[in-house]
């Protein structure tokens, strides 16, 4: 299957154009216009639907080229061509195998919000679910969740920068125990501790 995301010209398209969408969908959590504003915007989203037919992207399971990030690219939590996406920004600051440790941030806008001025709870375990995976995707031999665990501390404040840590705490036979911390300024509001299970040998993941 053609993969339109290999060709440069479009990925930049895609990316801005998915950057725009998502900028759209914080304007209509946040903004009041009038009902004439609304039915015009109406009209342009049917149009701007309408421009996006065409033949199906392959899914990141999918692509022939697995050296290519894929997922990363369609995922809600942090794919750049995902206007679902915040999206999350993932660094990594240490590749040694026994000191995996990843760093990433994120804004969240008002469509987000749960508590007054509040990110989701949910929305605040995704990012830990993506951000601790990434830590386990770099071991040599990467596996599958078995378990997440978030403690809330406070509310995580909206429209600012969050910045998330997640590292290896410690292996143990096929386990990896992965724990993160997610920070607005210098407040801690959450944490997260998860478990891996590292695939067997000659173990794969099968996508119907």
């Amino acid at each position: 299957m053609d993969d339109p995301a290999r060709d440069g010209e479009w990925r930049a398209s895609a990316e801005a154009l998915a950057a725009e969408l998502r900028e759209l969908l914080a304007a209509f959590n946040t903004n009041g216009p009038p009902a004439a504003a609304l039915a015009e915007a109406l009209e342009l989203a049917r149009s701007l639907r309408a421009r996006l037919e065409g033949p199906p992207r392959p899914r990141w399971y999918q692509s022939d080229d697995v050296k290519r990030p894929a997922y990363a690219d369609m995922s809600p939590v942090r794919g750049r061509l995902n206007p679902v996406a915040p999206p999350l920004r993932i660094e990594v600051l240490e590749r040694d195998p026994a000191r995996l440790r990843v760093e990433g941030r994120a804004r969240l806008s008002l469509a987000y919000e749960a508590p007054p001025r509040g990110a989701h709870g949910g929305w605040v375990a995704a990012l830990f679910d993506d951000l601790l995976s990434s830590v386990q995707g770099l071991s040599p031999v990467p596996g599958y969740t078995r378990s997440l665990e978030v403690r809330f501390r406070a509310v995580t404040p909206l429209e600012r920068e969050l910045r998330l840590e997640a590292w290896l705490e410690s292996e143990s036979g096929r386990e990896l125990r992965i724990k993160g911390e997610c920070y607005a300024g210098e407040k801690l509001t959450a944490e997260a501790e998860a478990v891996f299970v590292k695939a067997a040998l000659g173990e794969e993941r099968q996508v119907e």
